[in-house]
């Protein structure tokens, strides 16, 4: 899947060990996972990918394109300290019905 990712801000916050990004996501056909998008953007900042916590990801209306916004922690404990279970279990990639059936 085609998409690109634009940051049009930055905010660091010192005392949560962590910087805010702010941006857009244009895209072809559906807009991206959580887990895509921060694959992508671990990437593109050279971060390690536990690091990077996508907070939202809200669609605009009558447009390919979506406003994002992501967490970079500094530390593995300061974004298990600061970000809760769902949003962490968010970020993960989904694991298909049947694979847990076999697994059973």
């Amino acid at each position: 899947m085609a998409f690109n990712v634009e940051i049009t801000e930055k905010v660091e916050q010192p005392l949560m060990s962590r910087a805010l990004l702010k941006g857009f996501v244009a895209y072809d056909a559906a807009p991206p996972s959580f887990a895509e998008l921060r694959k992508h953007i671990a990437a593109s900042l050279k971060a390690d990918e536990p690091l990077v916590i996508v907070q939202s990801l809200r669609s605009l209306f009558g447009t390919r394109k979506s406003g994002v916004e992501v967490h970079v922690y500094k530390s593995k404990d300061a974004a298990r300290s600061f970000e809760s279970k769902v949003i962490v279990a968010r970020n993960q990639p989904r694991v298909k019905k049947a694979a847990i059936a076999k697994s059973e």
